[in-house]
């Protein structure tokens, strides 16, 4: 195999590759006033950005902690921050011909522009048409500062301190939006709508510093699926794809990279693409639609529940209709493990052997067996137990071959996914707003995100059209269907003009590297040379 890089995990800002993992989070979205203050507050923050070695570091600390004692280690805190910038935050302080630089047309166009292809409202009186939004669209941002923290009194102090250095005179910037978010206490790791969120995620490669590997290995070496994956599920990923100047992945095999991304200017190698969309989350409509939907529907034995299930992928629990076709199963779902090695055709010998085979030396994440126990499902490539439309299915179709190619080039296409839920839950307050603040991580926003999103989501067809469907869960716009198969692979069409998951705000941003802010982006404002005869 070859061998994994060097990761510059001094360099890289934290939440990129390792991701903070907190369980409260504040999103500050600003607005730059004097370039000449902002460079000056942005030197000062400087010091507190944190980097990928100590983000990884924690999270490595705090993992083996709670494997080996069971629960976390109460002991173990720490608050991160990062900063990232929209196009016209790098045009001011860069210049706008190293913005020029950039060949990734989404980011230098802006979210804004790209709304349309989102499916975002056209009609400017829509609750989601980008006038509407909280930040980015009608009020422009030119730099977000991501602030993460196991106990909100830190986060909360952190947060004056880096918003009163940032605003504070000369600071520079003026605040647009506030957003704090934090896990949902009466259910950890789920989102609004109650399903458990979170589970798939890519592996990246590489090492870090100190020698260990950036996504620790959990296969047995003897399994097949240990050169593709470092857990169940969860594929190896060559990290160019989400950081630019590292190795990408090969389309041809999976252990084998291509070269790195080399689209921006000289100081863009070790930065990242973030994506932003904050997604109001209206509860009742979406229950009273599968309510609804279900009883309207001549397939036998489909519940509100059971539909609801179809149309994402997964039951509440976390556990994947494809493993669980007929109930939800908690005990799979709170397996992570388990509830995330499955495939939908057969590639890379998925379905071949069974559930992967762990490594006995390594201590397991708390609540996963190291025997699965769990139905095994066959290849499921008629999508008679997970439709294609499903979420889970629609942006990341695993093993199975896509419209952009084979099933391995699917992993040129994966995002690493951030971002935590906002609003009091449902029960507690049914008028008050609720939702997600999407953010998610990669080299290319055209390839990855806007590729899932223009396409994947919105159009019936892709990534696999047999039978068609949109993504339900996701999808925007009039006219949107979705194709399920009953237990004779006959055809049942659910139509919907979703308006359970509105944009409220969003933009794109690239998180440099802390070389990057240092030398370029904080860098003061050098006069202008004084001509001849001046």
């Amino acid at each position: 195999m070859t061998e994994e890089p060097l990761l510059p995990d001094g360099d890289i800002q934290g939440d990129v590759l390792a991701g903070f993992r907190k369980d409260h989070a504040r999103y500050l979205f600003y607005r730059l006033e004097a370039v000449a203050a902002a460079k000056a507050s942005l030197a000062a923050l400087l010091p507190r950005i944190s980097p990928l070695a100590d983000v990884a570091a924690f999270n490595e600390a705090f993992r083996r902690a709670r494997s080996r004692r069971g629960e976390p280690a109460g002991a173990m805190t720490a608050v991160w921050i990062n900063v990232a910038f929209s196009r016209t935050g790098l045009a001011a302080l860069a210049g706008e011909p190293d913005v020029d630089a950039f060949a990734d047309s989404a980011f230098k166009a802006g979210m804004r522009k790209q709304s349309r292809s989102l499916g975002d409202a056209e009609d400017t009186a829509a609750p989601g048409h980008p006038n509407r939004w909280l930040f980015g669209g009608g009020r422009p941002v030119d730099a977000v500062v991501t602030i993460a923290a196991d106990d909100p009194r830190v986060l909360s102090a952190t947060h004056e301190y880096v918003d009163a250095l940032l605003t504070a005179r000369p600071g520079g910037w003026t605040l647009v939006h506030d957003q704090p978010c934090a896990t949902r206490r009466e259910q950890p790791g789920h989102e609004h709508f109650g399903f458990r969120d979170g589970i798939s995620q890519p592996a990246p490669r590489g090492r870090l510093s100190s020698g260990a590997l950036i996504s620790p290995r959990y296969l047995d070496p003897d399994d097949p699926r240990a050169e593709a994956f470092a857990r169940p599920g969860s594929p190896l990923v060559w990290p160019g794809e989400f950081v630019l100047g590292l190795p990408r992945q090969s389309p041809a095999r999976v252990g084998e990279p291509a070269p790195a991304w080399r689209t921006g200017p000289s100081w863009a190698v070790n930065g990242s693409f973030l994506v932003i969309r904050r997604l109001s989350q209206d509860v009742d409509a979406f229950r009273r639609f599968c309510r609804e939907s279900a009883a309207a529907l001549a397939m036998p034995g489909v519940s509100s529940e059971r539909l609801a299930a179809l149309l994402v992928g997964r039951w509440p629990s976390g556990a994947p209709i494809s493993r669980s076709p007929e109930a939800d199963d908690p005990a799979l779902g709170r397996d992570d493990f388990a509830a995330n090695d499955f495939g939908f055709a057969s590639a890379w010998r998925t379905h071949a052997t069974g559930p992967a085979r762990l490594r006995g030396d390594v201590p397991l994440p708390r609540g996963v067996s190291r025997t699965d126990g769990f139905p095994w499902p066959e290849a499921d490539t008629d999508a008679v137990r997970c439709p294609t439309a499903a979420h889970i299915r629609k942006i990341n179709p695993r093993d199975e071959a896509s419209d952009v190619g084979g099933a391995i080039d699917n992993l040129r296409r994966t995002i690493l996914r951030r971002g935590l839920p906002f609003g009091p839950s449902y029960d507690s307050d049914p008028a008050a707003e609720r939702g997600l603040l999407f953010a998610c991580y990669q080299a290319s926003i055209v390839d990855q995100f806007a590729k899932l999103t223009n396409s994947w989501v919105q159009r019936p067809a892709v990534p696999r059209g047999r039978p068609p469907g949109h993504d339900l869960l996701l999808g925007q716009g009039e006219g949107l269907f979705a194709t399920l198969l009953d237990a004779e692979a006959r055809p049942h069409t659910v139509s919907a003009s979703p308006s359970w998951v509105t944009p409220t705000g969003g933009e794109y941003f690239f998180t440099p590297s802390i070389t990057a802010i240092r030398n370029v982006l904080a860098a003061p404002v050098r006069p202008a040379p004084e001509r001849p005869g001046d």
